[in-house]
């Protein structure tokens, strides 16, 4: 299942910033996602904002949650949406006949 993970941290826990730097962060959060089972499909970060929307690949919600600790380190887990790829959605409406 794929989940939409949305994160948050200040200025003076980012990562990349002067206050609390961590070159290894994103090398952490790949390889905790790794471990835990959970693919991180994609990435989107809003660097002046301070904020991360990343889209994950789990099985279930406790290796979903093992992987995204890293980001709870740094700042706040916002949001976590399940979601469904556009095509499969498509897919699922015509078969459901709800859609042509």
């Amino acid at each position: 299942m794929l989940f939409i993970v949305y994160h948050r941290h200040t200025a003076e826990m980012c990562p990349g910033g002067k206050v609390h730097p961590d070159k290894e962060f994103m090398t952490k959060l790949a390889e905790q996602s790794k471990t835990a089972g959970v693919n991180i499909i994609e990435g989107y970060i809003d660097g002046p904002g301070h904020q991360f929307y990343l889209v994950f690949e789990a099985d279930d919600s406790m290796k979903l949650n093992s992987a995204i600790e890293q980001l709870r380190l740094v700042g706040d887990i916002n949001d976590i949406v399940p979601v469904l790829k556009f095509s499969d959605a498509v897919a699922w409406a015509q078969k459901a006949g709800i859609q042509k």
